[in-house]
């Protein structure tokens, strides 16, 4: 029973307690209904301001956070809901009130449980609201550079689409993965760089712009490579463009993953130096020129929205647009400055832009800025006083390394008061090279008749900006090269200026250090110019008529002394008095032909010799032994008998010594003889000579039968170039060695050969082969040599890994090229041994008896083989019995199995192309 009532007493205290709540429900049903009335005025208003804050938002641009919108949605539903439901509670209420019902409980308990569950909905909707009150959006990101940017119209500027193309090319090679874009600042890098980033957005998943400019910060460029990063770890295929890039920027300090792992990352940089980009190993550099002169023209009637011109006016235009250079930043500043303007103002535009040193046009001095950067960036204090210097030359006239190099010397623009002229050479080479690399400068064209090393020249703004900083500070230069004066009557004040260039004009000064008159037509020295007590170089060069020179024995100063192409027939006695000479120049002067006895042996100081006679007597060369710091000695005279033994030649860093009055095309040699009409054996300084040559040539030496052993003294080991030409004793390059002893292998810096009547020649090499190499022979031509009967055995031709051209003319016994040689004899396997031929062109022309261009069956692989020209071989009706592979042949006939039948009607992809210079010496 005490169990029973247990039960009994939980179950109506249960009982009590629901009820208690129920009848609490439909007592409070006003309060409930109270209650969701403010959730609903409280969540309306949370629902405006987060509305206010969504319209802002949108207003800039930026990007809703994910859930707003939908809590909104919800928000108004809710609201909605509630308010219908109190609308219906209270018309429920007074519907009853009219009719003077009593609203039944159940009703109170339906209306006061349903306030209460929306109440607490609301509540809820609110708390995940709250979030939204402060924040509903993201910050809108920057748009990328490639929506911003407007493509240009390359159409009909074929200098930048052509480079464009190559770009692209570039950049969809699987194994390149960096590109370098280099160019003169403001010749269009940038844009190209940009035309790339949008004509190829569809093929990366990323493509992030960054400009590097002058000072690196690898903390910038690390946060906005970021998320590219991630993307290229990923595996996601990105662009990055690196845009004015002036040093090397370590790529890991930056956070760009490059390397082997990932190529899917490519990187596209723009400098203004090449160097930069080899520093950071662009695989493809790729260089952008100025544009031509039609392309500019477009390009401005672009920029100024003109296609129909007043002839006055154009006449002024075009002459306007050649002063811009070619460079695109240069001519869009000026075209959009003169757009809509009246002629006059582009008749004053066209004024100052003639006039370098002129300040007052806001674009031209901002292009000039511009160029100025990359003058201001140099380290080298040599390269920007060469720089400079370069300005005295006339506008697009052609700059020299040795001039420059004596400039420099005189100037004193070398901390080294000591040094060398060959010294100074190499540091003026080094700053050239890095003007050249920044586009400072520019390669010139070098002439056939050669008189320097290496010529270069300015651009035309360049030039502008190198004079407007010579015209100001206290190292004044005062230009007026090429411009064609007759007199000259200076109106400026002239003792500010401590440089004067008169070069190039038809018309001196105490002070002065150096001294260019070189082609001004003078016949005769003013005696006025014994005044110059502190000259040190004197450039007379091309003044064809000037003849008596004996008046500079008074410039005892001197260091410098050109001479070349005048008319002086002698060097007078004067001269030897002149005994701080470094440098003494009298080539191409064609009437010299006496040299004062005792002159030559004053010079003690001499550096640099060059002399060139045609005629006359050569004892002076006995003097040569006095001259203990010569350096370079450029020589050429009838004979050369009187070279002295007892001269130390290992001194001369550079030579060029001949006996035959013949100029031939530039070479990369420094130390070169050339040798005619005399016989074998040779003098002692001559073979001392051979021995340091870099380039031998002999030409009609009688009794010579072979190199080796004739020449051979302690081996060749300077020589790249050979040349043999009607030499007609000559039967082998190379004989039987005998027992001489070798340091190592003979001929292993040898890169071309050249052979041409010979009579005897029968073969090139004799055995033993271990003796001598050709490992670094690219080039061999052969012609009019009628006893050759084959070139080499495929055992030597196997050892010829860098042999890229071979020529081989007017050899009538020419049976086979490349012969089995012994393998055949030993009937050794080795010749079935498949063999690789580095060869790129093969030219094979009136051969009459050739046969096959190898006799043997191995397979053979040309795996660089662009080029095979055959031309009359009547009886040559296979290349070889072996299978050939030639994948870059780009002609019909890929086997050569069976021989070409067309090969008589020697079509145009047979033909030598002599206008590219396949085989140009």
């Amino acid at each position: 029973m005490e169990v029973v009532s247990s039960l009994v007493g939980k179950v109506v205290d249960s009982l009590f307690g629901v009820a208690k709540k129920e009848i609490s429900l439909m007592w409070n049903c006003s309060k409930n209904v109270k209650n969701l009335k403010h959730e609903v005025e409280k969540l309306s208003s949370m629902k405006g301001r987060v509305h206010q804050q969504i319209e802002l938002a949108k207003s800039k641009g930026e990007v809703l956070l994910e859930g707003v919108e939908e809590w909104m949605k919800k928000a108004d539903a809710k609201v909605s809901d509630a308010t219908e439901f109190i609308v219906e509670e209270a018309e429920t209420k007074k519907t009853c009130f009219n009719l003077r019902l009593c609203v039944n409980l159940s009703t109170l308990h339906h209306y006061s449980k349903s306030a209460t569950k929306k109440t607490s909905l609301l509540r809820q909707h609110e708390g995940e609201g709250k979030v939204f009150e402060t924040c509903v959006s993201l910050p809108a990101p920057a748009p990328r550079f490639i929506d911003l940017y407007q493509r240009k119209n390359l159409e009909n500027i074929d200098t930048q689409k052509s480079t464009l193309k190559m770009i692209i090319q570039a950049i969809k090679d699987d194994k390149i993965q960096i590109v370098g874009i280099n160019g003169l600042g403001g010749v269009g890098k940038t844009t190209l760089a940009s035309e790339v980033a949008v004509k190829m957005k569809n093929e990366f998943a990323d493509i992030v712009f960054i400009a590097v400019s002058q000072t690196i910060d690898t903390k910038i460029i690390q946060e906005k490579v970021g998320v590219a990063a991630s993307k290229i770890i990923n595996g996601q295929k990105v662009l990055i463009i690196l845009d004015d890039v002036w040093e090397e920027l370590k790529l890991e300090e930056a956070g760009i993953p490059y390397g082997s792992e990932y190529m899917n990352c490519k990187i596209l940089l723009t400098s203004r130096s090449r160097d930069v980009c080899e520093a950071m190993n662009a695989q493809a550099n790729i260089s952008v020129n100025p544009l031509q002169e039609k392309e500019a023209w477009v390009f401005f009637e672009r920029v100024v929205g003109k296609s129909e011109w007043d002839d006055t006016l154009k006449k002024v235009a075009v002459k306007i647009v050649k002063e811009c250079g070619g460079l695109p930043l240069f001519i869009q500043a000026i075209g959009k400055a003169l757009k809509n303007k009246e002629i006059r103002s582009w008749e004053a535009a066209l004024g100052r832009l003639q006039d370098p040193t002129d300040e007052d046009s806001p674009f031209k001095l901002k292009g000039i800025m511009q160029l100025k950067l990359s003058y201001d960036y140099l380290e080298s204090e040599v390269a920007k006083s060469c720089f400079l210097l370069c300005s005295m030359f006339p506008e697009d006239g052609t700059i020299g390394l040795r001039r420059l190099t004596h400039y420099g010397l005189a100037l004193g623009i070398f901390n080294n008061l000591d040094s060398n002229i060959q010294d100074a050479k190499d540091r003026v080479q080094v700053a050239v090279d890095s003007l050249k690399s920044s586009f400072l400068l520019l390669p010139g064209k070098e002439d056939e008749e050669v008189e320097e090393q290496e010529k270069f020249k300015m651009h035309d703004l360049v030039r502008d900006m190198a004079m407007l900083i010579t015209s100001k500070g206290n190292d004044k230069f005062w230009v007026q090269s090429g411009k064609g004066l007759i007199e000259w009557q200076p109106k400026k004040y002239l003792e500010s200026y401590k440089k004067i260039s008169l070069m190039g004009n038809k018309i001196c000064m105490e002070k002065l250090k150096v001294l260019d008159m070189s082609d001004n037509q003078i016949s005769s020295l003013p005696r006025s110019l014994k005044q110059l007590t502190e000259l040190v170089t004197l450039d007379l060069s091309g003044n064809k008529s000037l003849v008596e020179i004996s008046i500079l024995g008074e410039l005892t100063c001197l260091e410098i002394l050109k001479l070349r192409r005048t008319g002086i027939t002698d060097i007078p006695k004067e001269v030897a008095q002149l005994t701080n000479l470094r440098l003494l120049d009298v080539f191409f002067c064609d009437d010299l032909s006496y040299v004062t006895p005792g002159v030559i042996s004053k010079l003690i100081w001499l550096e640099e010799l060059y002399i060139r006679m045609k005629k006359g007597n050569c004892s002076f060369l006995a003097e040569l032994r006095e001259l203990k710091s010569l350096k370079n000695l450029q020589l050429t005279v009838p004979e050369l008998d009187y070279i002295p033994e007892d001269f130390n030649y290992e001194t001369l860093t550079e030579f060029h010594i001949k006996d035959v009055y013949y100029w031939y095309q530039k070479h990369h040699c420094k130390r070169i003889l050339h040798i005619s009409k005399t016989s074998f054996p040779f003098t002692k300084p001559i073979m001392k000579l051979i021995q340091l040559s870099e380039m031998l040539k002999l030409w009609e030496i009688k009794d010579l039968d072979n190199i080796l052993p004739d020449l051979y003294l302690e081996g060749f080991e300077e020589l790249k170039y050979i040349e043999l030409i009607g030499c007609d004793n000559v039967s082998s390059l190379v004989n039987e060695l005998g027992q001489r002893k070798t340091k190592g292998k003979i001929f292993s810096q040898v890169e071309e050969i050249k052979l041409e009547f010979l009579n005897r020649l029968e073969l090139l090499w004799d055995r033993p082969y271990q003796y001598i190499s050709f490992c670094n022979l690219m080039s061999i031509r052969i012609t009019h040599c009628p006893s050759l009967l084959e070139l080499f055995p495929v055992s030597v031709a196997q050892r010829l890994v860098n042999l890229r051209k071979l020529f081989i003319s007017k050899c009538e016994s020419l049976v086979v090229v490349v012969s089995v040689g012994d393998e055949q004899a030993s009937g050794s396997k080795s010749e079935l041994i498949d063999t690789v031929f580095s060869l790129t062109h093969i030219w094979l022309d009136k051969l009459p008896k050739l046969e096959s261009f190898y006799s043997g069956k191995s397979a053979i692989n040309y795996p660089s083989l662009k080029f095979i020209g055959v031309c009359d071989c009547p009886s040559m009706k296979r290349w070889s019995y072996g299978d050939n592979h030639m994948p870059k042949l780009d002609i019909d006939h890929q086997g050569f199995n069976d021989y070409i039948a067309v090969q008589n009607e020697t079509s145009d992809e047979w033909k030598l192309d002599d206008s590219k210079g396949e085989f140009s010496e």
